[in-house]
């Protein structure tokens, strides 16, 4: 195969494999035990989206979170008096935000 076609065809598939639609966990209440107390289900990532967790501390202990496909994720931890803030972003695997 000429070698100027190969370069744009490995970036194509690395691109395609990214843009892939992944399987997240869904649930708009997890409790301190890890389970979900209301609206378990999976969503279906598209586009840029990511799979998220968000969890929240309060006085350094779990308190309750979130999970599912967010279109604006990045990583990140709020700090504020004693209610911590945890968000964690995931696109390498369907499942990947398990609480």
């Amino acid at each position: 195969m000429d070698k100027h076609l190969l370069l744009p065809l490995v970036i194509l598939s690395s691109l395609l494999g990214f843009l892939q639609a992944l399987q997240c966990f869904h649930c708009d209440r997890v409790n301190a035990s890890g389970v979900c107390v209301s609206g378990e289900r999976f969503c279906e990532t598209t586009g840029s989206q990511q799979c998220f967790v968000k969890k929240v501390y309060r006085d350094g202990i779990i308190s309750y979170g979130y999970q599912g496909c967010s279109s604006l994720c990045v990583d990140m931890m709020f700090l504020n008096f004693n209610v911590n803030l945890d968000w964690k972003c995931c696109h390498h695997a369907s499942l990947c935000n398990k609480f």
